[in-house]
């Protein structure tokens, strides 16, 4: 089986939406037993045992720094390996010492492909020296033995979305196809730019990848003192948030009908028309948000 180098984890983003992306694992040799005399045994208890799903042939075991939590890269192994090297990888790993742990993190796919999630980024200077760090994006949670996935980043606008998703190993590939069906509990915030000293802010919890019928948070922080406005599912979002906003605006006294000057004369808008623009420019920014992310390519049509 050929596989790819490890490398570091890419979160694609769609207006501002990203979602954890595998990466594939290398393939390491099991250690190679010496011929020097075993030490005699000692009754231990194992502070990790791997889930049965690890017995299942190869898998992607996460390389674990065991004071920080921190993965530092997935390889290729099976249980023997875990087994012959102690559950220890033995050696300096993309940036973990010595004493790092392995950790069952994936399943195989049916084709036979193992991937997984770290937060090594690998970083080459202007001489051509490669360095590596670790964000501490991916983190082993011993209490609950599954792994915590989170991540931020910004697009053009500068609007900042961050996301935090549960990994159960158990749980990945289910299907035999897809590593996605081991995520869950996923939280999205979403925080836009600041227009004209305003910005929204939206949240959603998702029990999986697959769950559309979210509950969404939208809070507008700094008009008045915050306006909020929740909906049940992401359709009802985009169906009422603008007559919504509309109605927060007009029992402020505000007018939200756009009227043309017919004169060419440029005339200085006042505070009131541009407040009134930036709340409704956040609206569209939050609106085109949640749609991409709950898969809506296009503003979806009220039902009648």
């Amino acid at each position: 089986m050929k596989l790819s180098k490890l490398s570091a984890m890419l979160l694609t983003l769609t207006l501002s939406v990203f979602m954890a992306v595998p990466s594939f694992a290398e393939e390491v040799a099991p250690a190679t037993p010496t011929e020097t005399s075993a030490p005699a045994p000692t009754e231990t208890t194992p502070a990790y045992e791997p889930p049965a799903e690890a017995l299942n042939g190869v898998g992607g075991w996460a390389v674990v720094d065991p004071a920080t939590g921190n993965v530092h890269g997935v390889i290729v192994a099976t249980i023997d390996t875990f087994r012959e090297r102690n559950g220890v990888i033995g050696h300096e790993y993309m940036g973990c010492a010595s004493n790092c742990v392995l950790r069952f993190q994936t399943r195989a796919t049916d084709d036979g492909n193992v991937a997984g999630w770290h937060g090594t980024q690998t970083n080459i200077d202007a001489n051509g020296n490669a360095s590596q760090t670790n964000d501490g994006s991916v983190k082993w949670n011993d209490t609950t033995k599954n792994f915590t996935i989170k991540n931020s980043s910004t697009d053009s606008t500068k609007s900042k979305v961050t996301r935090t998703q549960t990994l159960i190993p158990e749980k990945t590939a289910s299907d035999g196809k897809n590593l996605h069906t081991g995520i869950v509990d996923i939280n999205t915030e979403y925080e836009s730019s600041t227009i004209a000293g305003q910005r929204v802010k939206g949240s959603t919890k998702q029990q999986n990848l697959e769950d559309k019928n979210s509950t969404i948070n939208v809070e507008f922080p700094n008009w008045s003192e915050g306006k909020n406005f929740t909906y049940e599912n992401p359709n009802l979002l985009v169906e009422n948030i603008d007559a919504d906003v509309d109605n927060e605006l007009n029992k402020d006294g505000f007018t939200t009908d756009s009227k043309e000057d017919a004169s060419d004369e440029l005339v200085e808008e006042s505070e009131d028309v541009i407040f009134v623009k930036a709340i409704k420019a956040l609206t569209e920014n939050v609106k085109s948000f949640f749609s991409s992310l709950f898969g809506f390519s296009t503003e979806i049509t009220p039902k009648d």
